[in-house]
């Protein structure tokens, strides 16, 4: 490659690392109690955003080919039940040995129902120094939550190794399309249910593995069941350092439960009035 032909090369991709950086920089993040706001005026298109996800084509090329697993995430509509504003509860969990333990909530909060039963959603995910901002989305027909794990995920990756956000998202979704999922029963509630596992190893055929031999075999496992409102029940990653065996990480969301805007203003109504 010539002079000429690197320089272009170099300034193409600083401009794509700067518009990435712009993006995840961009103004909702910026307001600490946006998730309880209903100003869509920044608002992702939630179906462009999930099929761009799971593939770089649109969603007739992801169904020709790609995997069971990716059709599970990526085409389902996770949310055609829900037919009127509620919230979505999840707790996420981490343990590590290496930075401090934290339990927290994820609320996904379907704001406002089209009426062609697609959603408007805004986003609280943690609190405090663990809260991880993203911009709300509209015209929703998939649960979302999964790749708000996956994005957190990427830019923990990215803090503690010096890599790439964009790299590790790459990885996870390509990962992705190459898996199949399996069926499976879960205990929910004292009964027994169907669900089905997707379980993937993004990082063992990359040069990750020469340069963060922690993440070598991280794993990743999402447990989904149409019986769950908005279909995911748990995501779990886990990591053992395979060099020192104390080393260790598990973060872990999973499905608490779901109330409707009707419901939790009837509930706060009725605290009101005990005093």
């Amino acid at each position: 490659m010539n002079n000429i032909n690197k320089s272009i090369y170099y300034n193409r991709l600083f401009i794509l690392v700067l518009l990435i950086v712009i993006f995840f920089a961009s103004g909702s993040y910026g307001n600490p109690n946006q998730e309880l706001d209903q100003d869509f005026t920044n608002a992702e298109n939630a179906e462009e955003k999930r099929a761009k996800w799971g593939t770089e084509q649109f969603k007739l090329e992801l169904i020709k080919e790609m995997s069971s697993a990716n059709i599970a995430l990526f085409i389902e509509e996770h949310l055609k039940s829900i037919n009127e504003p509620s919230r979505i509860y999840y707790k996420f969990k981490k343990e590590s040995t290496r930075e401090d333990n934290f339990v927290g909530n994820v609320v996904l909060n379907i704001v406002k129902i089209d009426d062609d039963n697609t959603k408007h959603i805004t986003f609280r995910y943690l609190k405090g120094r663990n809260k991880v901002r993203f911009p709300p989305q509209i015209g929703a027909k998939g649960n979302p939550v999964f790749m708000l794990f996956f994005e957190r995920d990427a830019r923990d990756m990215q803090r503690l190794t010096g890599g790439n956000a964009l790299f590790f998202r790459s990885r996870i979704r390509h990962t992705i399309a190459a898996t199949e999922i399996k069926d499976i029963e879960i205990s929910f509630q004292g009964e027994s249910i169907l669900a089905k596992e997707i379980s993937f190893q993004p990082f063992t055929q990359t040069e990750l593995k020469n340069r963060v031999s922690r993440y070598k075999t991280k794993k990743f496992v999402i447990i989904m069941s149409e019986d769950i409102p908005g279909h995911i029940f748990k995501i779990e990653t886990f990591i053992k350092d395979l060099e020192d065996p104390d080393d260790m990480v598990k973060e872990t969301l999973q499905f608490q439960g779901i109330r409707t805007n009707k419901e939790l203003r009837q509930e706060y109504n009725k605290r009101k009035e005990k005093g």
